[in-house]
């Protein structure tokens, strides 16, 4: 016990022990302690709500987003959901625990009074003499009420209200499709049923058997096949033309086929005309180009058919992956690699465009489908989902996912797209796991003209 001789130090705060004074104690310590989790909750709501208008503005056009628009989509509506959650049970919790009472503090006279309580100094915690130290012997000494109902109340409606912002400036980009929820399949059989489907490396690692049957079981009019390649890496050393032609033919006896660096296009109806869309066209005049050259610069190849008379533009697309999984990650090069790849996919998604602008104003009728490697997260997918009709919007779930099929852990992704323009109506729209042969799956489309 500390004896004063004569008046008490202006900054003291007299103990005066109560029967409940420990019980005090513990609740000023609990309000610190929920105080701080308040302050890293708004924290974080300020910090996610700023990430998502900079993702909006910039992805897609600086390089350096190619990392960050690796994560998931979802979770662009999941954080939210957690920072609204997180507000909530902090003011449950709060609430149970103080039931509205207030916090008493040093007025200037030295007694107590409480957060609208009107409590005298005989309620002052216990322990908080002139030996008393840490935040709150700090506010008490200084006349402050310790962080306090109204403060923290703000607080966390500032986070909710952080929160709703961000969920709905980063909507686009969390690949929820709530037309699904209103979606009802159509009794339309169609026209024509196409296949999309990204066979990861030809099937080079599984039962060719399997393969190919997997593939015929499908029955489809027309099939859009990327990766018609080997390879055992990455960085395109050892990767070699396919030829399987005559086991194509073999399976699908009735079927035409066009096919130029990795992209393959079967079709059961008529082919009326070809060509390589943006960078692909460098090499469209060129039969004798190195095969490597090929393969890098044709990502999109258009096939013209004709459906019972009526023109169709089909577009097997696969823009190159946004990072290389290979040794740049782990080198110096790892950032010449991104800006490389960044440039590489812009030209591709530029090429597209502009071709897929000049069908539009001929009002042409047009397929487009296959392995985009980008989520809905990604800036260079606005312009396409802005301009043509998803396909998703005729089936495929609330939150359509086809990467990847072999670690079903991380089957978080859309990575693949079909589209439609122009005269034809999409009726069904489904994903095929495509007996796990692959880490993608296969897009399903019944399409009408």
């Amino acid at each position: 016990m500390t004896v004063f001789h004569g008046p008490a130090p202006r900054d003291t705060v007299l103990e005066r022990p109560g029967p409940d004074g420990g019980e005090r104690s513990r609740t000023v310590r609990v309000r610190v302690r929920q105080g701080r989790a308040v302050r890293v909750l708004v924290t974080l709501a300020v910090l996610w709500a700023c990430y998502t208008v900079l993702q909006r503005l910039i992805s897609g056009r600086w390089w350096v987003m190619l990392v960050p628009d690796l994560l998931p989509p979802v979770a662009f509506l999941l954080v939210p959901v957690l920072l609204i959650a997180a507000a909530c049970a902090l003011a449950l919790r709060r609430r149970r625990r103080t039931g509205g009472a207030g916090v008493p503090v040093a007025d200037g006279n030295g007694t107590g009074t409480g957060e609208g309580s009107g409590t005298s100094g005989g309620d002052l915690p216990a322990g908080a003499g002139t030996s008393a130290s840490g935040p709150v012997a700090r506010s008490v000494r200084r006349g402050r009420t310790v962080p306090g109902r109204r403060p923290r109340g703000t607080a966390l409606l500032l986070v909710c209200c952080l929160a709703v912002l961000s969920a709905a400036v980063s909507w686009p980009r969390n690949g929820v499709r709530l037309s699904a929820l209103t979606h009802q399949a159509s009794s339309a059989t169609g026209d024509l049923r196409i296949v999309s489907w990204n066979t990861t490396w030809w099937g080079q690692d599984v039962d060719t058997d399997r393969f190919w049957a997997t593939l015929r079981a499908q029955r489809a009019d027309v099939y859009l096949l990327q990766e018609y390649v080997h390879g055992i890496d990455h960085r395109q050393e050892n990767l070699r033309p396919v030829d399987d032609l005559e086991r194509i033919r073999r399976e699908f006896p009735d079927y035409h086929v066009v096919s130029r660096g990795e992209l393959i296009t079967l079709s059961r109806f008529p082919v009326t005309g070809h060509e390589l869309v943006g960078p692909g066209s460098a090499v469209a005049g060129r039969p004798d180009a190195p095969w490597l050259e090929v393969y890098r610069a044709v990502k999109t190849l258009r096939v013209d058919i004709r459906v019972n008379g009526r023109p169709l533009s089909l577009y097997n697309v696969h823009i190159p992956v946004q990072i290389d999984p290979g040794p740049h990650l782990v080198s110096p090069s790892f950032f010449g690699m991104l800006r490389e790849r960044q440039r590489s996919r812009t030209a591709q998604f530029e090429g597209l465009e502009a071709e897929l602008r000049e069908q539009r104003g001929r009002g042409a009728a047009a397929v487009i489908a296959g392995d985009f490697n980008s989520s809905p997260v990604m800036g260079e997918m606005d312009e396409l989902r802005a301009t043509l009709r998803d396909a998703a919007d005729s089936g495929g779930g609330l939150y359509p996912r086809t990467w990847n099929e072999l670690v079903p852990v991380l089957g978080l992704w859309r990575l693949d797209w079909a589209f439609s323009t122009g005269p034809v109506t999409v009726d069904s729209y489904r994903l095929d796991a495509m007996n796990s042969l692959s880490d993608h799956r296969a897009q399903i489309l019944e399409v009408s003209l």
